[in-house]
């Protein structure tokens, strides 16, 4: 046998791959569950991101986001029109992406719109108010196909 001649932690890191594998690539659901078990907390995902110009001034929306290993430049998004991206969570899973929000009389904000511990969507989608918006607060997040949202303050 082949194998058996390799050092100990290299077999220990071809185990933890195929591992990682299995369950990544594995879609079981529990037979009371609606959902896949733990998909979305798992290093490597997919995730898309959407974030919608909600602004009760109906002005245009100027945003930049970026993480630590990604700038996204600055987008310019229409009131009620979104603005979608996709990234993949680091395999550290530290992945954070923040976003600087301005707009004619709305204006200069920071949020973050993507923070693996908090956040557990694979389509995250906020919508941006401004200040006075709903509920008071300026933005509201969801996960898209769960009921219920959450409300969020400026950084």
């Amino acid at each position: 046998m082949a194998f058996a001649n390799y050092h100990p932690c290299t077999k220990l890191m071809f185990y933890a791959i195929v591992f990682y594998l299995s369950i990544s690539l594995s879609a079981s659901t529990d037979a009371t569950m609606k959902k896949p078990i733990a998909r979305s907390l798992l290093p490597l995902q997919k995730k898309t991101i959407v974030i919608r110009n909600s602004a009760i001034n109906k002005e245009v929306m100027n945003i930049h986001c970026s993480s630590t290993e990604s700038d996204l430049g600055l987008k310019h998004i229409p009131y009620f029109q979104d603005y979608i991206f996709h990234f993949r969570v680091n395999w550290k899973g530290t992945t954070k992406f923040r976003c600087h929000v301005t707009w004619r009389g709305g204006g200069d904000h920071w949020f973050t719109v993507f923070k693996r511990g908090r956040d557990k969507c694979s389509e995250c989608v906020w919508q941006v108010y401004g200040d006075g918006g709903y509920g008071d607060k300026p933005l509201m997040y969801y996960n898209r196909g769960d009921e219920g949202y959450h409300l969020f303050d400026w950084d």
